[in-house]
């Protein structure tokens, strides 16, 4: 199996649920993680939860709902962060809609 230890792991809807738990097993593999949610206060405990294992974390604030914001807060990460090698595209909840492979971008924002 291939080693993720020190990967960059960018995850969103990190503050909770599957978000959280994915943060949790990346951390223990040695990844540095970039944790996006709407709720940062939740952000905030999880890192230093993560952080007493010495897991890195860079944590946005972010509501992926808002494509522009999304794009300027890629835009702005900082160099060592900025080449992501894993994405946890987690954030959001999908009811009625398409499959994904099916759907719509602007579907998402809704």
């Amino acid at each position: 199996m291939a080693s993720i230890q020190n990967q960059i792991v960018f995850i969103t809807g990190a503050s909770s649920g599957i978000g959280a738990a994915c943060a949790q097993a990346f951390a223990q593999a040695g990844a540095q993680l970039i944790l996006a949610a709407r709720r940062l206060d939740r952000l905030e405990k999880l890192a230093e939860d993560l952080a007493k294992s010495g897991c890195q974390t860079y944590l946005l604030q972010l509501d992926v709902r808002d494509r522009p914001q999304v794009e300027s807060t890629l835009a702005a990460l900082p160099a060592p962060w900025s080449a992501v090698d894993i994405l946890v595209n987690n954030a959001g909840l999908s009811r009625g809609l398409d499959k994904l492979h099916e759907g719509r971008v602007q579907d998402w924002e809704e």
